[in-house]
């Protein structure tokens, strides 16, 4: 099991996004440096982001405005504690206040799983709330248990898919520390794919696109982005 930190930043200026990733390869060697057992990867959503062509039944006809997530910097260690990835981001919400809103900025720290093994250039990263009428324990137990299994029993062609579950109280601390207002996701979906003929093939897939009732779209993020590992 990883533990790992994902920062999801929305850019103030849709013209800001590749200042933020320049200065997160600068941040990311900078925190390195301090923290050399923390590995650190980048995204940045694609240009013309596809992903709303394909909508996953369930979705209400009109979603309401999500947070953009423009830019991705994640840190992650098999032997690192959460205390550690919560501190490497100090601060990065105030360095960046120019170029980002933090109000639509989050931060999530938890245990990543890798349900299906591998890693492509595209990442679409999927940030989850569940319904209200789930509990927490519920639904992070059917999440890892019954829907991972359930698509490596019936998803093909999938390039690698990981689960990411936050932890609630690591992650407030971790939107604080970074300056970042939004801690109350789940977790993230993560699907690879190694291009976007690809990626729009396996959204289409009818088992992709089911919907089964344990994730609330309504207040759930879903985006492409060019990985930068």
């Amino acid at each position: 099991m990883i533990k790992k930190l994902q920062l999801l930043l929305s850019a103030s200026d849709i013209n800001n996004r590749d200042k933020i990733n320049n200065f997160l390869i600068d941040e990311c060697e900078s925190i390195n440096h301090i923290f050399p057992n923390l590995k650190y990867r980048r995204a940045i959503r694609v240009t013309d982001d596809p992903t709303a062509s394909v909508p996953q039944d369930g979705q209400p006809d009109d979603l309401p405005e999500q947070p953009p997530f423009d830019n991705i910097i994640e840190l992650r260690s098999e032997d690192a504690s959460y205390e550690s990835l919560v501190e490497a981001i100090q601060g990065i919400g105030e360095k960046l206040r120019s170029l980002i809103d933090a109000t639509k900025s989050a931060a999530l720290v938890g245990d990543e799983h890798v349900i299906v093994p591998g890693s492509e250039p595209l990442f679409l990263n999927m940030v989850l709330r569940r319904p209200l009428q789930w509990s927490r324990e519920d639904w992070h137990e059917h999440w890892l248990d019954h829907h991972a299994a359930d698509v490596r029993e019936n998803v093909s062609g999938l390039q690698g898919y990981r689960q990411f579950h936050a932890d609630e109280e690591f992650s407030e601390k971790a939107a604080n520390s970074a300056g970042v207002d939004i801690f109350d996701f789940e977790g993230t979906a993560e699907g690879y794919y190694s291009d976007i003929e690809k990626f729009l093939e396996t959204l289409s897939d009818p088992e992709v696109a089911k919907d089964t009732g344990f994730i609330d779209h309504s207040r759930s993020v879903m985006w492409l982005y060019n990985l930068y590992e």
